[in-house]
C-alpha cells in the first residue's frame, strides 16, 4: 500500500475541522430555532410575518455562519441578524394594518434579546427542580409530557386513576415546579 501524502492528511484533517464546526453551530441553531422565531413573533406581532422573516434569517444566518466565533453568544449574534432582516421586511413592506414603530420595535429587540438568556436559566431550573420531585411525580410528568402521544385519558386508565385525579396532580406538580423555579432563580440573583 503506497503512503499518502501529507498534504492529503491536512486536507483530511481541515475537511473533518470544517465538518465538526459546522455541526456545533447546527447544533447552536437547532437549540435556539424556537428562541428565534418567538423573537420574531414579538417584533412583528404577526406569525404569518415571523414565518416568513423567519426563512430569510436561516438563509442569511447560513450563508454566514463561517463568520460565527463559536463560544461567543449564539443570541445576541442570530438576534442582530434577525433585528436587522425585521426592518428589512418592514421597509420593504406596504402591508396595511397596525405596524409597531421603529422605537418600540427596537425596545422590543432589546428586550427579547435579554430575554433569551433568562428563558436557559429557567430550563435550567427546571430539570433541576424535576429532579426533586418524589419518583411518582416525576414519572407522571414523564409520561404525560414525553415523547408518547397518549392522551391524558388513556394514561388515567392505564394507571387505574380517574381522569380529574390526573389533571389534579399534574396542576399541583406544575404549581410546585413553577415555584422551585422562582426560588432557583431568585437564590441565583435572576430574578
Amino acid at each position: 500500500m503506497a503512503d499518502r501524502p501529507a498534504h492529503s492528511d491536512a486536507i483530511d484533517q481541515g475537511a473533518s475541522a470544517a465538518a465538526q464546526r459546522r455541526d456545533a453551530f447546527a447544533r447552536l441553531f437547532a437549540k435556539h430555532d424556537r428562541w428565534l422565531f418567538a423573537y420574531l413573533v414579538t417584533l412583528l406581532g404577526n406569525p404569518a410575518h415571523a414565518e416568513e422573516v423567519f426563512q430569510e434569517v436561516c438563509v442569511v444566518v447560513w450563508r454566514s455562519y463561517d463568520q460565527f466565533e463559536l463560544g461567543t453568544d449564539f443570541v445576541k449574534w442570530v438576534s442582530v441578524i434577525a433585528h436587522n432582516q425585521v426592518r428589512r421586511f418592514r421597509r420593504e413592506s406596504k402591508r396595511s394594518g397596525f405596524q409597531l414603530s421603529d422605537e418600540t420595535c427596537e425596545r422590543l429587540a432589546a428586550d427579547a434579546a435579554r430575554g433569551a438568556d433568562l428563558f436557559d436559566f429557567r430550563r435550567d431550573a427546571l430539570r433541576r427542580c424535576l429532579m426533586k420531585l418524589h419518583a411518582s411525580d416525576r414519572q407522571l410528568v414523564q409520561r404525560c409530557y414525553g415523547d408518547s402521544s397518549a392522551s391524558f385519558k388513556a394514561i388515567a386508565m392505564d394507571l387505574g386513576r380517574p381522569v380529574n385525579t390526573v389533571y389534579k396532580a399534574l396542576n399541583r406538580i406544575r404549581r410546585s415546579l413553577h415555584e422551585c423555579i422562582d426560588r432557583t432563580l431568585s437564590a441565583e440573583g435572576l430574578l
